[in-house]
């Protein structure tokens, strides 16, 4: 007789045929561009979170092995490097002006490094990918305040009041800056915000307190709004504000207990009082925090047709 038992459903779930896999983000990215036979090219312009600062596996950069430019091969876009041709121009540190003048860098000499639109003069683009604004916005030395000095950062009206001019002060360079990508680049430019680094949460966090976690996820909102308010004032088609990556780490910032962010608990931050390359990885993303910023970008783009 046929039991009435219910069937296992673990058993059904192990004869079921298992999905299968989905294209990878080198094929996403080569349909999204055109898929012409050639691999596409996409070119990464501005600061740290272009260069890939934080992922390791660092690039030399003109020649010099140990570069703090901090070029990775696991940042941003690294693997659709299968089907596509990614050039990082991008250098941590970097400011507007170092995109069309050189950078200073220890260990570059005195010409130091080249602009970044001089190297990219040089190449014929499908796509450009665009970073830039946090280190002319202070956020070095908003870091500096937050980790380092006994004052709570959020408590110091000084440093609110700096950082809120030096947010107006950027929206004019930023949108010359785009008017000029938009108008002598053929490749279509996306400018990427800066993602959330932390959480709303009350877990300790090396010497961050909630406040100034909060006070952080304030001025990277007040940031990314500038940088969307300076791609509108353009008011160029070919240059465009990706409004996908700002909740990456959702779940994840820097004082959760799996991070996608260089973490800024004690252990870490002792390792870079003790080294000028990893004090430059605080509070960026790691390696997989760049997969998971990678595929939110392919997403964007597969809903956001160029």
């Amino acid at each position: 007789m046929p039991s009435d038992a219910p069937a296992d459903p673990s058993a059904a779930r192990s004869s079921a045929p298992a999905a299968a896999p989905g294209p990878s983000a080198g094929a996403r990215l080569a349909a999204l561009l055109g898929g012409t036979g050639s691999p596409p090219e996409v070119v990464l312009l501005g600061d740290s979170f272009a260069a890939g600062e934080g992922a390791g596996s660092y690039l030399p950069v003109d020649g010099v092995d140990r570069s703090l430019c901090h070029r990775s091969a696991a940042g941003l876009l690294s693997e659709t490097r299968d089907r596509a041709v990614v050039h990082n121009l991008a250098c941590s540190r970097a400011r507007i002006q170092h995109l069309g003048s050189a950078q200073q860098m220890p260990g570059h000499g005195a010409e130091g490094i080249a602009a970044q639109l001089d190297r990219l003069g040089g190449l014929d683009p499908d796509l450009v990918l665009l970073h830039i604004g946090g280190n002319d916005a202070g956020f070095a030395g908003l870091l500096q305040a937050c980790l380092v000095e006994d004052e709570p950062c959020n408590r110091d009206a000084g440093l609110r009041q700096a950082v809120k001019q030096q947010l107006r002060d950027l929206r004019t360079p930023l949108t010359e800056l785009y008017t000029e990508l938009g108008t002598t680049l053929r490749a279509p430019v996306l400018v990427l915000p800066y993602p959330r680094l932390f959480e709303g949460s009350e877990e300790t966090c090396g010497r961050l307190s909630p406040e100034e976690r909060s006070f952080g996820v304030d001025i990277t909102d007040a940031l990314n709004s500038t940088i969307e308010q300076s791609v509108t004032a353009a008011g160029l088609p070919g240059v465009r504000y990706v409004d996908a990556l700002e909740d990456s780490f959702a779940g994840r910032g820097a004082c959760s207990t799996n991070p996608l962010v260089v973490t800024a608990r004690l252990g870490p931050l002792l390792t870079a009082a003790a080294s000028e390359s990893a004090a430059q990885e605080v509070l960026h993303p790691t390696g997989e925090g760049y997969r998971v910023l990678t595929g939110d970008l392919l997403q964007w783009l597969e809903n956001h047709p160029l």
